[in-house]
């Protein structure tokens, strides 16, 4: 606890206790003290550096430099405008301003401490079991009744899975292995709970779309959750799941609003 605090005292010392205070600067680009620690993730990870002569400080500044040197350099080039660099830099961007978009419409899902408690009273006992599974899913209700019948009739699920399921464990027969609260939508894994040893679900919907569930078998999680860590985690299912409802919903209403074409044959041409 002293070293850190020695540490951070030091690093004041050396890159002054202001906020603003300029580090370094190639031409006009600047690096402050509130851009380094935004860049590193924090002061706890300046701290954990071991910057404690100016020398030290100085080698932490001068990698900044050369990356700054570079980037001039690259810029006077034109390589951005490169059509390959061009394209990674639009993709880039765009992940950007898709993940930020999405936060700010997601961000402020949630819901209180009785929902939470009130759906642990029906379902808290399912937190200390992992169940082995296998799933198949399906893209339209229709064709998930037409599996269901076959299974029912005593038909493989391994050979019905690897034939109609669009999931990414279809090669495998449907095997999602062991999985437990949390790791899947609360529908799904509700689903899965109520499943005896061997028994096929109904048809499940889900925003991902219909699901036939096998419970293979179910085992008492090695470690139990604690009351606090139960609640945390179905906090969390609830809010995934509220925010996956209003992603689907948003989706729905943007799809009315833009023209969209798809050729699933043009792809499988180029396969």
């Amino acid at each position: 606890m002293k070293n850190s605090v020695y540490l951070i005292a030091v690093i004041t010392v050396l890159f002054g206790s202001a906020s603003g205070d300029v580090l370094a600067t190639v031409d006009s680009s600047e690096l402050t003290w509130e851009d380094l620690v935004g860049m590193v993730g924090g002061p706890e990870v300046i701290s954990n550096l071991g910057i404690t002569t100016e020398d030290a400080a100085a080698e932490i500044l001068e990698t900044w430099v050369r990356e700054q040197l570079i980037l001039s350099a690259a810029e006077e080039s034109d390589i951005a405008l490169r059509p390959d660099v061009a394209a990674v830099i639009e993709q880039t961007v765009n992940q950007i301003i898709l993940e930020a978009y999405i936060t700010d419409i997601l961000g402020d899902v949630e819901v209180s401490i009785l929902e939470v408690e009130n759906y642990l009273d029906v379902w808290g006992e399912t937190y200390n079991y992992e169940y082995n599974i296998r799933h198949i899913l399906l893209p339209d209700e229709v064709l998930a009744s037409s599996v269901l019948s076959r299974l029912n009739s005593g038909e493989s699920f391994t050979t019905l899975a690897i034939q109609f399921s669009v999931g990414p464990s279809a090669p495998s027969g449907g095997n999602l292995g062991w999985m437990s609260r949390g790791m899947a939508s609360p529908d799904f894994m509700e689903a899965v709970c109520q499943l005896s040893t061997g028994e096929i679900s109904g048809i499940i919907e889900t925003p991902m779309g219909y699901h036939i569930i096998q419970l293979m078998e179910k085992a008492p999680l090695s470690t139990s959750l604690t009351p606090e860590q139960m609640v945390e985690l179905a906090n969390m299912e609830l809010v995934s799941a509220r925010q996956e409802v209003l992603l689907v919903d948003m989706l729905e209403d943007l799809r009315e609003k833009h023209i969209v074409n798809m050729w699933p044959d043009r792809l499988l041409n180029h396969i």
